[in-house]
């Protein structure tokens, strides 16, 4: 193959990076975000988009300025722009979201996430042709939906004014009584769409989960996940896991599921054994999100009242038959149970997680 040829294909792949990359969407960088973030940057070779601003519809306007976690050369700013902005004429909201770029000026990069209606394409396209003739050097991209890659006269446009654009095919939503935030048959059709237009782009993934105001919890169907990562070209997981966050995946799963890998969580159990006799129980999650885990125990020998004890949530039922606790945060262990007894006293086995 011809050495300019082997170049071209590989461009794809020296634009995007080997490594998927992730979405940090704190305002405040807290101590639990940089650990989440040098812990990235650290065993990792992709890069972080950063929430940098945010324009609301109350008109507001939020400023993130970047931490000193932030590594510029692997970091893209993202600034959110909702609907009632574009009321706005093209250059004076390019000039409010230039002026929320300068302290991100370093990264040479900068994303736009835009409330745009399918109404509104060319007001987007022109935004983006705007920052452009503003910001010469700096790599622009835009966030999309599904039901932009619809409208492939306007779109085509719109991916012509950016280096590459991210279609984004997750999000809370509801149809009927349903609530979901990743529709396969959408999200599907929107990458087939997107990969026949022919412009670089990556998809955006779904890593986390929504409560809602009355309690349900709303879960993307990973599997699903996992096999539209394995179906792109480039993705961007959103969001990052920080410590303690139990809404989002942890690094370890969310990488696997944006490599494409079969969505495998699992509560693995660790036995630590003290002074006494006393053993300690913990449980580790890796990839579960929040749920009430229950267990089927089987003792060897029931010990005394006594002589065992629970924590974090954990109870007894069925005169000990049952073990049930909440689960940790995704990639994190807790201490849920002990028991005084020389030998391991019971077995358990994971019966269901609600």
């Amino acid at each position: 193959m011809p050495f300019h040829v082997m170049l071209f294909l590989l461009l794809p792949l020296i634009m995007f990076g080997a490594e998927p990359d992730f979405y940090v969407w704190q305002r405040q960088h807290i101590p639990e975000v940089q650990k989440a973030v040098r812990n990235y940057y650290k065993n990792h070779g992709g890069k972080l988009y950063f929430i940098a601003g945010e324009l609301e519809n109350n008109g507001r306007s939020i400023a993130v300025s970047p931490s000193e976690c932030v590594d510029f050369s692997r970091s893209v700013p993202v600034i959110r722009v909702h609907i009632k902005h574009m009321k706005k004429r093209v250059p004076e909201l390019a000039s409010e979201l230039q002026s929320l770029y300068q302290p991100w000026q370093k990264s040479k990069a900068l994303q736009i996430d835009l409330d745009a209606p399918e109404s509104k394409i060319s007001y987007y396209r022109e935004l983006m042709k705007e920052l452009r003739r503003r910001l010469p050097g700096v790599e622009l991209s835009a966030t999309v939906l599904p039901c932009h890659v619809r409208h492939e006269k306007e779109f085509r446009k719109l991916a012509e004014a950016c280096d590459y654009y991210v279609l984004q095919v997750h999000g809370l939503s509801k149809e009927g009584n349903r609530w979901f935030i990743l529709d396969g048959g959408i999200a599907f059709q929107a990458l087939d769409r997107a990969k026949k237009l022919g412009y670089r782009f990556k998809t955006a993934l779904p890593l986390y989960c929504n409560w809602l105001k009355n309690g349900t919890l709303v879960i993307p169907d990973m599997n699903l996940v996992s096999r539209l990562a394995a179906e792109s070209s480039a993705v961007i997981g959103f969001r990052l896991g920080i410590p303690g966050d139990e809404t989002a995946l942890d690094l370890e799963t969310a990488s696997a599921v944006c490599y494409g890998k079969p969505y495998r969580p699992e509560l693995q159990i660790f036995w630590e054994k003290e002074e006494y006799g006393i053993q300690r129980m913990s449980i580790r999650n890796r990839g579960y999100f929040p749920g009430i885990a229950t267990f089927e125990c089987q003792w060897t020998n029931i010990p005394l009242q006594l002589n065992a004890g629970v924590f974090n949530g954990a109870t007894f039922r069925s005169g000990g038959k049952e073990l049930r606790l909440p689960i940790p945060a995704p990639g994190e262990s807790k201490v849920y149970f002990w028991v005084r007894s020389k030998d391991q006293a019971f077995t358990i086995k994971l019966k269901d997680i609600k």
